[in-house]
């Protein structure tokens, strides 16, 4: 029998953000090595089933915080594995955005992680907050003077310079931005940042809904002469939606080629595209 998980695998569960994942490739590589089976984990982590492993791996089975302790024992997990862990599997099973924030950020602070991942913390800093893309904006904008509060002065809502500073700092970090040798002004390392057409990941997904909160807050702020928003309330074919995205993109696309030669802004604008379901699908009668 196998009594340490170091002996068994090489696989470490800081490489992974599923925790099904990692415990489907710890599994294949200890059998290769030891020829360890399901009945062997059941029987050291004090499962009756000889399959649960099977089912959690293949997802028809979730983990709940008493087998979530029992899968630690099987696997013999250190200290810091444990720990990360526990916040990779009720991370993966969370049913609310909160939820998932709330362990998504217990994961990052974990020092292993972390030595893995070193810039983590500061991409979910990153897209978590609205004023960090306006800032990296505003430093290459024509008549920026050099300091923090001309930056503090400009953003709208008010942002304290002490928080323009660290955004700053978490630009650098991030090799978003870098100093010029030459000029010594601020200079951005690569023109345009996208997210790409979509994605599920909770980083992202944090950056659309302060993006949201934000239009919400400034909508009712800036004069109509300052602004264009409208709304399209549609009745489309199911099979319309896949070329609605499609024309979306191609738009977005578009905007971004238009605006890449701006090297010198004057002013930094949030455009904002939403195409989203108000009505729940129909279920065909057999």
């Amino acid at each position: 029998m196998v009594n340490n998980q170091t002996e068994t695998t090489n696989v470490t569960v800081f490489d992974y953000m599923d925790y099904r994942e990692f415990l489907r490739e710890w599994y294949y590589e200890a059998k290769k090595r030891y020829g360890f089976s399901y009945r062997v984990f059941s029987r050291q982590a004090g499962f009756k089933s000889s399959n649960i492993f099977k089912l959690v791996i293949d997802g028809d089975r979730n983990l709940t915080e008493d087998s979530v302790k029992r899968f630690i024992k099987g696997l013999n997990l250190g200290r810091d594995e444990r720990d990360y862990f526990r916040n990779l599997v009720f991370f993966n099973q969370a049913k609310t955005h909160s939820e998932k924030n709330t362990y998504y950020r217990s994961l990052i602070r974990s020092k292993r992680y972390q030595e893995l991942q070193p810039l983590a913390q500061d991409r979910y800093e990153y897209y978590s907050t609205w004023y960090h893309p306006v800032v990296r904006e505003l430093i290459i904008a024509k008549d920026f003077d050099g300091t923090y509060g001309w930056i503090a002065e400009r953003l709208e809502p008010h942002v304290p310079i002490e928080a323009v500073k660290k955004s700053i700092a978490l630009l650098v970090r991030l090799g978003f931005i870098t100093k010029s040798e030459e000029t010594g002004l601020w200079e951005q390392a690569t023109p345009l940042i996208s997210s790409g057409s979509e994605s599920d990941s909770l980083v992202l997904l944090n950056y659309h809904q302060s993006m949201f909160e934000l239009m919400k807050e400034q909508v009712p702020r800036v004069p109509q002469s300052g602004r264009d928003v409208s709304a399209l309330t549609l009745g489309v074919a199911k099979e319309r939606l896949p070329q609605l995205k499609k024309r979306i993109q191609e738009f977005r696309r578009e905007i971004l080629q238009l605006v890449s030669d701006d090297h010198e802004p004057d002013d930094v604008v949030v455009l904002g595209i939403q195409l989203l379901p108000v009505t729940k699908s129909v279920r065909q009668k057999v």
